[in-house]
């Protein structure tokens, strides 16, 4: 019986498609990232040069045991360097141009966090003990403040801050009481005297609850009691959101 003969198989000249099917993909999707780029707008610009910020930095979040007291989770924000400073953050230098006399004779601190930028008062400056009155030396604080963000269109959060140590009065039950009602003085002040639009400021009191370090110590105690005026960005208010 004779054998079949087997057929020859022909070589396929069209293998070559597969290879510019994926080369097309690919340059559909580069070309649409650069559009998308071109396009983007400056918020959006603003979000991601923070992001890259905050990848280049050493660290973001920790959880910090403070001697002698409760686990605290912190909120450790990332060291900016001076060049994403410079390059990318033109409402921090601003502020830090206005306020540097401020800054200088410690009546407060500036800070560059990755919601925006913190201006940090002491309780000293702003408020006697267990009182939520401010003094008169801190009404020209508030002023410079208010001056330097004049023109910035940011949500403005106030923060309000005590210390671990108990307070019980007939004002001030508690230091949430304390710390809200701070916040909620500096709120009205820049709302009633330089007529800050008050649908983009809020006022919010965390009492003893954020500390910024340890509360065992006199001068730990001291820092942690403060107010901050957070000029938030855009993706930071999401986050307060």
């Amino acid at each position: 019986m004779a054998r079949k003969k087997k057929h020859e198989e022909h070589e396929n000249h069209e293998r070559w498609l597969v290879s510019y099917a994926d080369f097309i993909t690919l340059l559909f999707a580069f070309f649409t990232s650069m559009y998308a780029i071109s396009s983007v707008n400056e918020g959006k610009f603003r979000i991601l040069s923070e992001s890259l910020a905050i990848a280049f930095s050493h660290s973001m979040y920790t959880t910090t045991k403070l001697e002698a007291g409760p686990t605290v989770v912190r909120k450790q924000r990332a060291q900016l360097t001076e060049r994403f400073k410079k390059a990318f953050t033109g409402d921090y230098q601003r502020l830090k141009m206005l306020l540097h006399k401020l800054e200088k004779t410690k009546k407060l601190t500036l800070l560059l966090e990755e919601r925006g930028v913190v201006i940090r008062i002491s309780e000293s400056i702003m408020f006697p003990p267990a009182s939520a009155e401010i003094v008169e030396k801190g009404y020209p604080v508030i002023d410079e403040i208010a001056s330097a963000l004049d023109g910035i269109p940011n949500t403005i959060k106030i923060e309000g801050h005590t210390d671990n140590v108990p307070i019980s009065t007939p004002r001030y039950p508690t230091n949430w009481d304390l710390s809200s009602a701070r916040a909620i003085a500096i709120l009205k002040y820049l709302v009633t005297k330089h007529h800050f639009d008050p649908t983009r400021l809020f006022a919010v009191g965390y009492g003893e609850f954020r500390p910024i370090t340890s509360n065992d110590t006199v001068s730990g105690r001291a820092r942690n009691r403060r107010v901050d005026i957070v000029v938030l960005n855009s993706s930071g208010l999401a986050e307060e959101i």
